[in-house]
């Protein structure tokens, strides 16, 4: 008796020291943590489910890993190293075949990190050094959220559930709505991310309610916009152009050119330019078309430090330029009115440094295709909800 005794004391120490993890969710869930912490990507992969491997190759998998910081290889590591994963009490299913352990995440809010050193760099001053520096001495802003490990039993062992293909279908979605977000239509954007956020919600998948909680957050940027159009609208007539005119493009054709100063006193995030094309003249004057432009954009989420994330400042002065899109039978046949259309505000109030005296800012990506040596006549420029004047 005494023998068998032993032998059963020694099966649960070695099931204590090399196989719990394999038979408990919670287990498996702590391993599959403390893999990531050490970088150990393959062991990772390897407690993931059947499915979750042949929608994912180790290859695809190092590029999202779930519960992982979503940047590129440059900050992964020293990012990895600054989140903190406490694991909470496990849940399984009344059949005993799924189960789900909660985790909460402590993290660099990256996307109010990178904003607030470019603001206290200046324009175009920020390094990587300095972000290094920040995140060494502890002095970044903390994002805190609950995630889910999800997992199912296969084979006698428990799995962890990906869910890969679900919800790279929410994030091809989200790539499609942020284009509406950017072009500051938000009335179109925000029933796209409440269906986003509904989607992840229903997803037993792990990192899905992680990536929810990012989507809810940017869905309440969109809402105060919109809450705040009167605000901004008010502010948009400090947005001062200056020097517009029509110039050929280096891609020889037609782009309007010149400068937009914020003449106020507070930062602006985005202005989108609307330019109006009108026909006829007094009484015949007639609107033809419309188009829109986006000057300024601030990103608005995390960019590895690759992008100047400073809004347009208090006194700054910024060159403008873009390609018209109107049909060439318009540009022939109608004059062009410019008039600034929109703006957005920064969600919050930084302590911003008011740009340099001399110092240059590179437009928005895409904003400004190079001017060509042609010159066509200047465009007169007209107050946002300004018309025309009826004897053009």
């Amino acid at each position: 008796m005494t023998q068998f005794l032993r032998r059963i004391a020694l099966a649960i120490l070695f099931l204590a020291l090399f196989g719990c993890d394999r038979r408990v969710p919670h287990g498996v869930a702590e391993r599959y943590l403390q893999n990531l912490q050490r970088f150990n990507y393959g062991a990772c992969y390897q407690l993931f489910s059947d499915q979750d491997h042949r929608e994912r190759t180790l290859a695809e998998f190092l590029t999202e890993i779930p519960l992982a910081p979503d940047v590129s290889p440059v900050w992964f590591r020293p990012l990895l190293r600054r989140t903190q994963f406490e694991l909470g009490e496990e849940e399984r299913s009344p059949d005993g075949l799924s189960a789900s352990v909660p985790v909460k995440i402590t993290t660099p809010d990256l996307p109010q990190w990178e904003r607030i050193l470019n603001a206290e760099s200046g324009p175009g001053q920020l390094t990587a050094e300095a972000a290094q520096h920040s995140l060494d001495v502890g002095d970044y802003p903390v994002r805190v959220y609950n995630d889910r490990i999800f997992l199912t039993k296969e084979h006698h062992h428990w799995r962890i559930v990906g869910g890969f293909a679900a919800r790279d279908r929410v994030v091809d979605q989200h790539r499609q709505a942020m284009n509406d977000y950017l072009e500051q239509r938000y009335e179109k954007a925000i029933p796209q991310w409440r269906s986003m956020i509904a989607d992840l919600e229903k997803q037993n998948a792990t990192g899905s309610p992680g990536l929810a909680d990012r989507y809810r957050r940017q869905m309440k940027r969109l809402e105060d916009l919109v809450n705040r159009r009167a605000e901004a609208k008010a502010y948009a007539s400090q947005m001062k152009l200056s020097d517009i005119a029509m110039k050929m493009s280096e891609q020889r054709v037609p782009g309007i050119f010149g400068t937009i100063t914020n003449s106020g006193i507070r930062p602006v995030d985005a202005v989108a330019l609307t330019v109006s094309w009108y026909q006829g003249r007094g009484k015949d004057l007639k609107l033809v078309y419309q188009e829109n432009h986006t000057v300024v954009l601030t990103p608005v989420e995390f960019t590895d430090f690759t992008q100047p994330v400073v809004p347009l400042m208090p006194g700054e002065s910024r060159p403008i330029g873009f390609i018209l899109n109107a049909p060439p039978e318009i540009q022939q046949q109608a004059s062009p009115y410019v008039a600034v259309g929109s703006i957005a505000l920064p969600e919050h109030v930084y302590t911003l440094k008011r740009p340099t005296p001399g110092a240059t800012f590179s437009p928005s990506p895409g904003a400004s295709p190079s001017v060509g040596h042609s010159k066509l006549s200047p465009i007169p420029s007209i107050k946002a909800g300004a018309t025309p004047p009826p004897n053009r």
